[in-house]
């Protein structure tokens, strides 16, 4: 691990080289950290140079002075550890705030982009007041006051039941977000609208979503594979963090359209 400057903030990052192989940028979601991608490690760092890092006052990353971030702020973080790392272009998945981030970039840093894989996120998520109430809610109660409806929305009940341990890894890592950091990325979140900048990706892009994701349903991902040129949508049984509710079905799916090509936009099931 190493801290690496990026703005007003300390990230924490996980550089793992592989002289040769292309570089993969894995971006976390709101209120967990890197190790959210611990089912992904061994797989992935087996074909490519993975790099995986703590957002802005999520983990062991500071919150900075901001008390609201943007998605320029956030995706130039991003782009600071790529440079920090030492790398000019890499592929870029990201999970629900991860994956805005990642079409963030994609929009409008083109030239850093292999190809893009968009994961349980969405271009829009209104409305506004709802927003403000999460944040308003963790600023003054901290974040054990969301953890657990939004374990509910993120896992479906089966996969609670049978994983409990997994689902308890999860709420830790969402009890120890900053209450500062989860709440500028809620800003980020609710301030945004990348639903027609989208339409200028030319990365290859697949976008994954759940079937019973109700944070960012099928109907987001349906969104966005629509109006990026030629995107290829997947459709996982899984919830919010398909990850982990589906690690076998989502590390295959990532590694095959990283590795070669999703002939046509499929649903694995």
């Amino acid at each position: 691990m190493k801290q690496v400057s990026s703005q007003d903030v300390q990230l924490r990052v996980e550089h793992t080289p592989r002289p040769g192989a292309p570089a993969l940028l894995l971006i976390n979601s709101l209120g967990t950290s890197l190790e959210m991608w611990d089912e992904q490690l061994e797989p992935l760092s087996e074909r490519f140079e993975l790099i995986r890092f703590d957002a802005r006052g999520h983990g062991k990353s500071t919150s900075g002075a901001q008390p609201e971030a943007t998605m320029d702020m956030l995706a130039t973080d991003a782009l600071n550890v790529l440079e920090a790392c030492g790398v000019a272009r890499a592929h870029l998945c990201g999970i629900s705030l991860g994956g805005m981030i990642a079409m963030h970039i994609a929009t409008k840093w083109p030239d850093k982009v292999l190809k893009a894989a968009l994961c349980n996120t969405s271009s829009h998520m209104p409305p506004r007041d709802a927003w403000d109430a999460r944040i308003k809610t963790v600023l003054s109660e901290g974040p054990a006051a969301l953890a657990e409806g939004t374990l509910g929305r993120w896992f479906t009940p089966p996969f609670r039941e049978a994983h409990p341990d997994k689902v308890e890894r999860i709420r830790n890592l969402i009890l120890e977000t900053s209450p500062q950091g989860y709440a500028a990325c809620c800003a980020a979140i609710r301030d945004m609208d990348q639903r027609e900048s989208i339409r200028d990706i030319t990365a290859k892009t697949l976008v994954i979503g759940g079937t019973a994701d109700t944070s960012t349903p099928p109907a987001h991902a349906e969104l966005i594979a629509s109006r990026i040129p030629e995107a290829k949508l997947v459709l996982l049984e899984a919830a919010h963090l398909s990850n982990i509710e589906r690690a076998a079905e989502f590390n295959a799916t990532l590694i095959e359209f990283l590795q070669g090509e999703l002939t046509q936009p499929a649903t694995a099931t």
